[in-house]
């Protein structure tokens, strides 16, 4: 017993290991493609108390409900790190360590269940047999050499092999994908759990052991399984929970019902047809459990979810030609699997559609593996059930995201669930049909060690943004949206030239892309060609009519041009296609200040605060009407939250020394006005008003040096020169 356990020890200690190592080069990668969107702008996980009531808004609200374990996952994160990305990447590792050492105690245990160990020993016993028989002829066979199969040392590499993979990077390493990693994990746990619970209402299937291991050892089991019967349900409870948080997490998960109803029938019922036909009723448990799912993700009404998918909605593919190339995708993962070179992986593909069973005929030849392979699965299933039920694993978690459901063709996170079991149907069959073991196990630690090496590599490409989409650019050159990505990698680097050429390229592949429009009037703003981005986000308009954040940034521009009336018009048309938006209503808010409708902008600061609490600008700006309205106490509340939510925001400190002026409170308005001046060594006002209290504490000398640097930063600015004047006489 104490072997056993330090071999689990040592067993779980190395996958701990080589997880964080070949995922260590990650901690600092950023935020990707949909973490923006999920985590960055989704005001809805930034927890700032750790409370139940927050925690179940992070996962239930309008936009995560589908998901909510997931994004309380990320809420979490957000509350103990902010945006750190070190800390939502060590979650993701540590899901990805759990999910590899569940992977290894679920396959030992269904190695156990069926029998593994005990067949192989029959065979290697048969096998010596007939060479003996043989021998005795004169003909010399090694068949006395072969040994029984281990099946932990089965489940070891066939885990291993599975957690080191490359194809996975994208499932870790992109922090978003999260949601699948999690709903994977917790899929597994689930079928674990069932697994232990049926060994402890029913032990191991009798028929794949001999009469005599059996007869050994029923008396000495009997006691406990007296004891572990009493804890099936637990066992049953728990795999229920799991499948619930799995859903929770993805509806990927929506296919688990489905395989423990088979796993029952393969493994425990010996594919009995009476058992399958008296509980065939269970099988409209399963469709109503897919019926429920799809109505979480697609809502009442589903056709308008599925012509709002993205890559659908855009026109990408048709629903027939998805179908026909998903039959390529699925083999091309099955490539993927066996040979995950980092110069096959990528974030974005640009997979050449199948327009009917012939065009590609690879279409029609993929759609005959599929057919042939799962064909070959029942075929051996009475006496090849293990590998069988691989089979049917790889294909059957593919359902939902390689069928009929028009989500982007192709991506390699898809393969995280239902590659889980394909390692171990190799393994198997490498152990049992090639005599010389320790080649096997030297050939399987040099794969380990390849793709852990793989691994690594592909991941410092996810170093950053930039190094990303320039992978992916590089690897597909035709594709628009690679480069529409690598654009605003440069964009956000302030590499404005560099931007400007990839939007430019993306427009040339293809010309009608509105998202190319938009970010290329990002660009030309940046660089204060004002007119030019106007032109811009108008043709990104002219493709996409209700693209409500190019309205949005129309009216950015048009009020930098002084031009009020016209950006009010494109703020409302903003908030009419979005009316969520809290930028939208902070522009319009200020547009409206510079109009002199005080209390129509004062109502927009304060939506644009209800739609997201951690908006600094607003509350700068009420404490500024506020001030204004001499509510000194309630404007000092409302620039102290603006400092709070952003701690180096030079108005808020600035407009906060103002404030305490107005208070008589010089000691504290000199301190906010030198934080001013700290954070923005440039700011003429900062250290003109600076130099005044200095001044009316008797700091002439201090003073004149503000007045004096308000001057080298703005010649024009008249009371600056006043002020030192009247210090100097």
């Amino acid at each position: 017993m104490k072997h056993s356990i330090k071999k689990t020890i040592l067993i779980l200690s190395l996958f701990a290991i080589l997880g964080f190592l070949i995922y260590s080069n990650t901690l600092e990668a950023p935020f990707v493609f949909d973490d923006v969107i999920d985590i960055q702008r989704n005001h809805n996980i930034r927890l700032t108390e750790f409370s139940l009531g927050q925690i179940l808004k992070a996962g239930f609200n309008s936009y995560s409900s589908s998901r909510p374990v997931s994004y309380i996952s990320l809420g979490l994160n957000y509350y103990f790190h902010q945006f750190n990305v070190a800390g939502y990447h060590v979650v993701n590792i540590i899901i990805h360590i759990l999910s590899g050492i569940l992977l290894y105690f679920f396959i030992n245990t269904t190695l156990n269940i069926t029998g593994y160990g005990i067949r192989d020993v029959r065979y290697a016993i048969k096998q010596s047999t007939d060479n003996e028989n043989q021998n005795a002829s004169g003909i010399d066979h090694p068949a006395s050499s072969i040994q029984s199969s281990n099946p932990s040392l089965i489940a070891f590499f066939a885990a291993l092999l599975w957690l080191v993979n490359p194809v996975h990077t994208q499932s870790i390493t992109y922090i978003t994908q999260r949601m699948n990693s999690m709903a994977a994990m917790f899929c597994v746990l689930s079928m674990f759990l069932y697994a232990k619970g049926r060994i402890a209402l029913k032990p191991r299937l009798e028929h794949v052991q001999s009469e005599e291991v059996v007869k050994s050892k029923r008396q000495s089991s009997k006691d406990a399984r007296q004891t572990s019967i009493r804890y099936h349900l637990l066992w049953f409870a728990g795999s229920a929970l799991a499948g619930m948080l799995a859903l929770g997490c993805k509806q990927i998960a929506g296919t688990l019902p489905f395989f423990i109803f088979i796993y029952e029938w393969y493994f425990f019922q010996n594919l009995s047809k009476d058992w399958i036909k008296q509980r065939f009723k269970y099988v409209y448990g399963v469709l109503i459990v897919f019926g429920l799912i799809s109505f979480i993700y697609l809502g009442s009404d589903p056709w308008r979810k599925i012509l709002s998918i993205t890559d659908f909605a855009n026109k990408e593919f048709t629903f027939s030609e998805r179908l026909l190339t998903e039959f390529r995708v699925v083999i091309y993962y099955l490539g993927l699997l066996f040979y995950p070179h980092p110069s096959r992986l990528m974030v974005d593909y640009d997979y050449p559609l199948s327009h009917s069973l012939i065009d590609p005929i690879t279409t029609l030849l993929s759609l005959s593996a599929i057919i042939g392979l799962i064909g070959l699965a029942i075929y051996i299933a009475k006496r090849e059930r293990l590998i069988s039920f691989c089979i049917l694993w790889f294909f059957g978690n593919l359902m939902i995201e390689s069928s009929i459901i028009p989500v982007a063709i192709i991506f390699e996170h898809r393969t995280y669930l239902p590659s889980m079991l394909v390692f171990l149907a190799i393994v198997m069959l490498a152990f049992r049909y090639i005599r010389q073991k320790l080649f096997v196990t030297g050939i399987l630690c040099v794969t380990i060690i390849v793709f852990s090496i793989w691994t690594y590599q592909r991941n410092e490409v996810w170093k950053d943004s930039i190094s990303l989409w320039s992978d992916n650019v590089e690897k597909v050159e035709n594709k628009a949206r690679p480069r529409i990505n690598l654009a605003s990698a440069f964009f956000q680097k302030g590499e404005l030239e560099d931007a400007l050429f990839q939007y430019s390229e993306a427009l040339r592949i293809k010309p009608e892309y509105a998202d190319a429009h938009y970010g290329m009037g990002l660009v030309l703003f940046a660089q204060e060609k004002i007119d030019e981005a106007i032109r811009q986000y108008l043709k990104a308009l002219k493709i996409r009519p209700r693209y409500s954040l190019a309205h949005y940034n129309i009216g950015n521009a048009l009020a930098k041009k002084g031009d009020l009336d016209e950006a009010r018009i494109h703020y409302l048309e903003a908030l009419r296609t979005k009316p969520n938006h809290a930028e939208s209503h902070y522009g319009l808010g200020i547009v409206l200040f510079d109009m002199g409708r005080i209390n129509e902008a004062i109502g927009h600061f304060y939506e644009a605060l209800r739609l997201n609490p951690d908006y600094a600008e607003p509350h700068n700006n009420i404490g500024i009407i506020l001030k204004a309205q001499g509510r000194l106490d309630e404007a000092i509340d409302h620039f102290f939250e603006a400092i709070r939510i952003n701690p180096d925001y030079a108005k808020a400190h600035h407009n906060l020394g103002i404030a305490f002026v107005y208070k008589g409170r010089f000691d504290e308005a000199i301190k906010h006005f030198s934080e001013a001046v700290r954070i923005n060594p440039d700011y003429a006002e900062a250290h003109n008003n600076l130099g005044v209290v200095m001044q009316e504490k008797g700091m002439l000398k201090e003073a004149a040096k503000h007045y004096a640097e308000a001057l080298r930063i703005n010649p024009d600015y008249t009371d600056a020169r006043d002020n030192l004047e009247q210090i100097s006489q």
